[in-house]
């Protein structure tokens, strides 16, 4: 076909030079369809034209995984990226910072970042030049945390409450646990705890060991063993954190609970092992815990049995509404914390039970961020794995994993980005805005410090003013799972907001910001 197309293009170019009659007109038409005609089939060699790959820009472009848990002064942060051919990749740093690359392939690499101490919030540049000389630049997503907190910080804990059978205690289903930001979890009855306290030290979590109670009875119904063999093995393993010997108890085993206690504090005197008591919700009636007010069951718990934190559940988030007394239960155990000068182990509804809400990001969020907000040092999840009467858990008995498990994932991630401002605090005042206000004084200007000018709040909230370390912060949680909660703030003076993927950003006095939250979501300023 290359000979006849080149002798037409040169025909209809001698019969268009020359001057033409009829007859030639006519064959010059002829001739030009034919060309055309030949011009839409392929010629050798070439590709149809909807086959033929013009270089495309736009498609040349990085991918960053985001840093999840942010860099801390001194600190590095390690982010993958990937290309969509190969290229070189250079990092431009500023204010102090390192970058390095290495190439795993010509399509990607791993860039590791290293920031100064201190650490101010700067810019970072990833640029990829390709072998033709195209190129692309992104910034790079890393995340500064908190430059003017010790980068040694602890953060406050998460736990997983009733988590692996004998079968289910694996070092596959304890790696998951860890990777979900669970450093406790339960220790229930079974016959490896002691292999369980080992993948626990393993994976960098503690475990609360059941020993007396309902969970004792296991060990009292197997003649070999014997509890005082249990602690003489469990009190010197790195992965202890203490012993639950009562969950919810009727204060008819008031006497029960002393003894037990105590023997078990005979066997293990070592105040890092702590006794575990759990208490129920201020709902209750009298014929559950043995007296009328709940105040009084608290008091009595506390008090008769030392107990060294209090910890307590109630699970507030029903089909689209807030059990009201949640907020009482709060007050109360809140007020017993101060009274006697210990932590509060709060907790969570992780999976569907009975009438409640299928848990979801927004609510676990709200959930935990109240905990927070009233100063608990421990995050309880229940439950992580299935039991009777609950479902859609994060684990379930087959050992697959829900979207419950993601959920718990992602709030854990945002709350060790910020567990540092919670974890051993003093929570100084707890106001409220529509949420918690037949308890709380309603949150006004004059409750805000002088570095903060004004702070207009719309929706539920709930604010709590917290003192840790020689740091003052202002936390504002949305009190709702179902509704964005809005925060207009104007400042006199430098103040720092702190957002749960740990993002530090400056706010210069006189000037004005203005924050969204999501439903249960939550934000914290720092002020000096």
């Amino acid at each position: 076909m290359g000979k006849k197309f080149i002798l037409l293009v040169c025909g209809v170019a001698f019969l268009m030079a020359s001057s033409c009659n009829k007859e030639d007109k006519l064959k010059l038409e002829q001739l030009q369809q034919e060309l055309e005609g030949l011009q839409q089939q392929s010629l050798p060699g070439v590709p149809p034209e909807s086959d033929v790959t013009i270089p495309d820009d736009t498609q040349f472009a990085i991918t960053l995984d985001k840093a999840g848990y942010g860099i801390d002064a001194g600190g590095s942060v390690s982010i993958a990226y990937s290309l969509p051919e190969a290229a070189t990749v250079e990092v431009s740093t500023k204010d102090g910072w390192s970058a390095t690359v290495s190439a795993s392939g010509q399509k990607e690499g791993e860039i590791v970042v290293t920031a100064p101490d201190p650490a101010s919030p700067t810019d970072i540049v990833v640029k990829a030049v390709a072998a033709d000389g195209r190129q692309t630049a992104a910034t790079l997503p890393v995340i500064v945390r908190d430059p003017y907190t010790d980068a040694t910080r602890t953060s406050v804990a998460a736990m997983g409450y009733y988590c692996f059978n004998t079968q289910m205690a694996t070092d596959y289903h304890f790696s998951k646990m860890a990777e979900c930001g669970m450093d406790m979890l339960t220790i229930e009855s079974s016959d490896n705890w002691q292999e369980q306290l080992d993948l626990a030290h393993k994976h960098g979590m503690k475990g609360v060991l059941f020993v007396n109670g309902p969970a004792g009875d296991y060990y009292r119904d197997h003649s070999d063993t014997k509890l005082s063999d249990i602690i003489a093995i469990a009190k010197n393993h790195p992965a202890l954190a203490g012993y639950q010997i009562f969950d919810e108890p009727h204060l008819k085993y008031l006497n029960q609970m002393k003894v037990e206690k105590a023997r078990v504090e005979e066997l293990d005197p070592n105040p890092a092992h702590p006794v575990y008591v759990n208490m129920g919700p201020s709902n209750a009636s009298e014929e559950t815990y043995g007296v009328k007010e709940f105040e009084d069951y608290v008091e009595i718990l506390v008090s008769e049995l030392d107990l060294k934190f209090i910890t307590f559940d109630q699970y507030p988030v029903y089909e689209g509404y807030l059990d009201p007394s949640w907020p009482r239960t709060w007050d109360i155990i809140f007020a017993a914390a101060k009274r006697h000068n210990i932590p509060v182990w709060a907790f969570t509804l992780c999976c569907w039970e009975w009438f409640r809400e299928t848990p979801n990001l927004e609510n676990i969020r709200l959930q935990c961020n109240i905990n927070l907000a009233y100063g608990a040092q421990v995050n309880q999840f229940f439950v992580y794995r299935a039991t009777s009467g609950t479902n859609f858990a994060p684990l379930m008995n087959d050992g697959s994993y829900t979207a419950a498990y993601d959920y718990c994932r992602d709030y854990c991630r945002e709350m060790h980005n910020r567990g540092y401002v919670f974890a051993g605090c003093n929570v100084k005042q707890l106001r409220s805005n529509i949420f918690f206000g037949n308890y709380l004084q309603t949150f006004s200007k004059a409750d805000l410090p002088p570095q903060i000018k004004d702070m207009k709040i719309g929706g539920e909230a709930l604010v709590s003013l917290i003192e840790n370390k020689g740091n003052e912060y202002v936390v504002v949680v949305n009190g709702s799972w179902q509704n964005h909660c809005t925060i207009d703030a104007e400042f006199d003076a430098m103040v720092y907001s702190i957002d749960h993927d740990g993002v530090f950003t400056e706010h210069q006095g006189g000037s004005k910001a203005s924050f969204d939250l999501e439903g249960g979501d939550m934000m914290v300023f720092k002020y000096r």
